[in-house]
């Protein structure tokens, strides 16, 4: 009795199909169906929370799809996804019982999965095509045929992908092997056997089907993978700081006394030379001095805790333009300069330790695991409802060369309701800084910060300005205003430094809070900007 069948195909010469049964192959596809059960089950929860998010921050482009009933169109099939999700589940488990019975109900599952998943991606295609007739934005932005495109395969690889699953599995049931396996009947290749030889020998004519094979990868690398790959290192993800309202209690800040040291006797021998070469400002003895007196200016008080941190005097915490799923991030932005990211190493951890302590005293703990790096160009991608509330910039040297497209971004970043956190980390950063800063904004003065500005008053109150750490450009804290609001605010004292994990800093427990508190309250301040610019622009 003959066990294979042989096809002769002109070009590829003589193959053999097995038609034997293959349990290992027929245990996959059933292994394979019930795994369906996780993936429906996971997308029906997920989704709807999904969608919900993004209407909730896109209002007219939830009312335009309840209106054309997309979006109760779209809940049906999240719940048909989890209904087929459990009856793929059963029946891949029935399945491992091989019967003609389970083989029929295997092909009847897959095949409505298939038409649910094909719903999905139809139904989210004529969602994109009525922002697109519309002229609707999405998170603020305009959007075209290439931007949209880009946004339904963002929410549909997922789903194309199971469709090739699925067709898959299909095939595989469709070859004569697992039908043996289920049925125990041999005979011909199946239509299966014959799609797969197919797709092998590239067909009765090679030549087309491999030009065809080429046009569809070449379309792919165009209309998918090039924009994927662009999106990975030039898309941004929205920002977003917690939704509510409150209140913060003022923390106040104490100052201590410091010892006084005993001066040291200097002096000179005779037989010396006279040295003309002025010392630097840092190495001084009038400076080692002052460092004394302010080396331990502040200390939190024991019970010192912001309150219901954000805006609006309600008792939740939180800022009425904000998000649910809210997540504080902390960007530091690039330069070409030395030491942009000082700091900011999974060891030393500047920026996350910041943001931990951040979440400690504000009780917002749906922090970002880690810090963000961003070129300037990349604050110009943000939506005009989620952009970053403050950017950060550091620095060991000089800045290096920034473009005039840069320098207007930025501008542009800070006007519109941003605020630039730059922290001096050497006195050639304060040279190199605030001259690139007057060449960003002519028309504005960098001024000094009065004790009793808004900035040092909540959620901690510093009766004394700025606490000064070191000092490569001053001991005042600098600061550009835009309409009476303060969008750079200019630490000269390497304010970062403070914020290094143990081991990387020499700061006393007293002034590592004190940097974090006054690091809070930037934060607060430009949360409650951006809370008063997002309310215009949405407005």
């Amino acid at each position: 009795m003959s066990k294979a069948r042989t096809i002769t195909l002109p070009q590829e010469g003589i193959h053999e199909i097995p038609t034997r049964p293959s349990l290992a192959k027929a245990r996959v596809v059933s292994v394979a169906t019930l795994l369906l059960a996780g993936l429906g089950v996971g997308a029906a929860w997920l989704l709807p929370r999904v969608l919900n998010t993004f209407l909730g921050r896109n209002a007219l482009v939830a009312t335009a799809l309840d209106e054309r009933q997309i979006t109760p169109v779209l809940l049906v099939i999240f719940e048909l996804m989890k209904v087929t999700g459990l009856l793929c589940g059963a029946i891949g488990l029935v399945s491992l019982f091989r019967s003609r019975q389970t083989y029929r109900l295997l092909r009847a599952v897959l095949a409505v999965g298939f038409l649910v998943i094909a719903s999905y991606i139809v139904v989210t295609w004529l969602a994109g095509g009525v922002v697109l007739d519309l002229n609707l934005e999405l998170d603020g932005q305009k959007q075209d045929r290439a931007t949209l495109g880009l946004f339904w395969w963002n929410v549909s690889w997922q789903a194309l992908s199971l469709l090739v699953y699925i067709a898959w599995l299909q095939v595989m049931l469709r070859s004569r092997s697992v039908y043996a396996a289920f049925t125990r009947e041999e005979g011909a290749p199946l239509d299966g056997d014959l799609t797969l030889e197919d797709f092998r020998t590239h067909g009765q004519e090679p030549r087309s089907r491999l030009s065809f094979y080429a046009s569809v990868v070449t379309h792919i690398l165009v209309i998918i993978i090039i924009p994927w790959l662009v999106q990975l290192g030039g898309c941004v993800e929205a920002y977003k700081v917690p939704k509510g309202s409150g209140n913060p209690v003022v923390a106040m800040v104490k100052m201590v006394k410091p010892e006084k040291k005993k001066k040291k006797t200097m002096t000179l021998r005779p037989s010396s030379a006279i040295i003309y070469e002025i010392p630097d400002l840092d190495n001084t003895e009038v400076d080692q001095v002052m460092e004394d007196k302010t080396q331990v200016q502040y200390q939190a008080l024991a019970n010192a805790k912001a309150g219901k941190m954000g805006k609006g005097g309600g008792d939740k915490g939180g800022w009425p333009e904000g998000m649910d799923d809210y997540k504080i991030r902390f960007i530091r932005l690039e330069h070409s300069g030395v030491g942009w990211d000082d700091g900011m190493d999974a060891s030393s951890g500047a920026d996350i330790n910041f943001l931990r302590a951040f979440a400690k005293n504000t009780g917002f703990k749906n922090i970002a695991p880690k810090g963000e790096k961003h070129s300037i160009a990349l604050l110009a991608k943000y939506p005009k409802d989620g952009f970053p509330p403050f950017v950060y910039l550091t620095g060991n040297g000089s800045m290096g060369s920034v473009s005039s497209s840069d320098r207007k971004i930025l501008r542009e970043y800070c006007l519109k309701g941003g605020m630039l956190v730059a922290d001096a980390g050497s006195p050639e950063f304060h040279r190199s800084f605030t001259h690139f800063i007057q060449s960003v904004f002519p028309d504005k003065p960098l001024l000094d910060i009065a004790d009793d500005d808004m900035l040092y008053q909540m959620p901690y109150g510093f009766p004394n300005g700025a606490p000064a750490f070191w000092h490569h450009g001053g001991r005042r804290a600098l600061g550009m205003k835009h309409e009476n609001r303060w969008m750079v605010f200019y630490h000269p004292g390497d304010m970062n430094d403070a914020w290094k994990s143990p081991g990387f800093t020499d700061v006393t427990p007293e002034m590592r809070d004190a940097a974090m508190q006054l690091g809070i309250n930037i934060v607060y301040y430009a949360f409650n900007q951006w809370d008063d610019a997002v309310a215009k622009a949405r407005k």
